[in-house]
């Protein structure tokens, strides 16, 4: 039998191989999945994406901790950003501007607390800046009034003044091309090992013998193994016709050369020769009654 093809345990040398071999693309499609996501976020916010505008004002803030010890408890870090949007302040707030709807200020207002739970942050967010100053002139009238209606608040002052200023909310290019490289990534790797599973190339000396174990394989030609083997197994190369896989082109006078010759070897590039080509030559030598004596990994020009 000149093949075997029995089913071997998985092969980590030939995996790596294929995988190396392939990893260019890998990196290429990565590149470019980081550069299409900054790219595209880059003309989404520079381009598509509008002008934004942004009122950021301090406001310190006394709690009834006489009556209410738990009072900050309630009111803290996690629930201000809501209750600045509850009805009690915005209605009020609505109250004290002039063209601005109860949504706009639903989707403009914010609130942090950055560490000291008596000093509120308010950000005011639109791309009109009227309304951004509008809604924040609004506010510093409706959280004094939120105070004095509320229990667990003694007061709140305003504790900064800002104005107006152009806020870039797009500033996540670098996360969209962190993403855009993570797609990338997964796509490339998924399609190398789509290709890899199609890959019937030889990569090793194992992946040789698992077809065609009664054919001696030589090692890498003009490499100190190859050089070995051959003074061992052959003897004299010169005394063998050498037929480089991916250049073979079959012939009559071909035939009768290798006739003439103790037998052939077949030299063939490593994970690149399809096997089918490979199984070709071997059964064509078969059928000619032609020996081959041994394969290696290498080209002909390079012995």
């Amino acid at each position: 039998m000149l093949t075997n093809s029995a089913i071997h345990s998985i092969d980590l040398k030939r995996l790596f191989g294929q995988f190396v071999k392939r990893i260019w693309i890998v990196a290429v499609i990565t590149a470019i999945g980081a550069i299409l996501g900054g790219g595209i976020y880059f003309t989404y916010s520079h381009i598509v994406g509008d002008t934004c505008y942004r009122i950021s004002n301090d406001y310190s803030i006394d709690y009834n901790l006489e009556e209410f010890i738990n009072s900050v408890d309630y009111y803290n870090a996690y629930t201000w950003d809501g209750i600045l949007r509850d009805d009690p302040i915005t209605d009020y707030a609505l109250t004290l501007t002039d063209g601005i709807t109860k949504q706009q200020i639903l989707d403009s207002v914010s609130g942090q607390m950055l560490g000291d739970y008596r000093i509120l942050t308010v950000n005011v967010e639109n791309e009109d800046p009227q309304v951004v100053r509008k809604i924040s002139d609004a506010y510093k009238e409706a959280l004094v009034h939120f105070a004095q209606v509320t229990d667990m608040l003694d007061s709140i002052d305003i504790w900064t003044d800002a104005d107006v200023v152009v806020y870039d909310k797009y500033d996540r290019d670098v996360n969209a091309a962190l993403l855009g490289a993570i797609i990338g990534l997964v796509i490339s790797v998924f399609g190398v090992l789509i290709v890899m599973c199609l890959d019937d190339a030889i990569y090793t000396e194992r992946e040789w013998y698992a077809r065609y174990e009664r054919i001696p394989f030589l090692g890498v030609m003009g490499t100190e193994e190859a050089n070995t083997n051959i003074s061992h197994i052959l003897g004299n190369i010169e005394d063998y016709y050498i037929i480089e896989a991916s250049k073979l082109a079959f012939s009559v006078a071909g035939f009768d050369s290798m006739r003439q010759k103790k037998g052939v070897i077949i030299i063939f590039e490593k994970g690149k020769e399809p096997v089918e080509n490979i199984d070709k030559i071997v059964f064509t030598m078969s059928k000619q009654d032609i020996k081959i004596a041994a394969a290696a990994f290498g080209k002909v020009e390079k012995m």
